[in-house]
């Protein structure tokens, strides 16, 4: 068995819900079969501080919490397992103080680390050709709305000149009288 101690920590608000979200996310460990929960302490969320120089609007805070999970783990490799799933700031080994690992367990969680390496390589790019294909789209409608305000400018212009004629007509006909 590996004892360890988690943390995972997560952002967002209001605070109640983000209360509730990291009570919701580190309470799966209880369901895990193989896992032995010893204790699970779930923090207050605190405001996160502005950027330097700007003020925070009162509704609009986001708020920092963390878990603290202490637990079993019947081996690394189900350690390492749980720590993918979990996705925690942080991670202690408290006992055993000495990790042996066969091969094989050795092997399987160096193909786990890479496998999933390869999958969040994957999402990136993707992202990044999602990324360029949206940035070109909103050139491209930058270019419209630019058009369109040129073309509304012209417009008003016109509509302006002939307000400017009308104008001018309507003094020569009373001039004439």
């Amino acid at each position: 068995m590996v004892r360890v101690i988690m943390i995972v920590e997560m952002a967002g608000r209001p605070a109640a819900h983000l209360t509730e979200a990291i009570e919701k996310h580190v309470g799966v460990l209880r369901q895990v079969k193989d896992l032995e929960i010893h204790e699970i302490k779930v923090s207050e969320p605190r405001v996160i501080a502005a950027e330097e120089g700007k003020e925070v609007v009162k509704g609009e805070e986001m708020f920092t919490a963390f878990a603290e999970c202490d637990f079993e783990a019947p081996s690394f490799a189900r350690l390492s397992e749980t720590m993918f799933d979990f996705m925690p700031s942080s991670i202690e080994v408290i006992e055993p103080s000495d990790i042996n690992l066969d091969s094989g367990e050795a092997t399987g969680l160096l193909n786990n680390i890479s496998g999933r390496l390869h999958r969040y390589d994957e999402i990136a790019k993707i992202l990044g050709e999602r990324y360029k294909q949206m940035e070109a789209h909103l050139k491209v409608m930058q270019g419209v709305l630019t058009e369109r305000d040129e073309e509304i400018a012209k417009l008003k212009k016109r509509k302006a000149v002939k307000k400017v004629k009308k104008k001018a007509v309507k003094k020569k006909v009373v001039k004439k009288k």
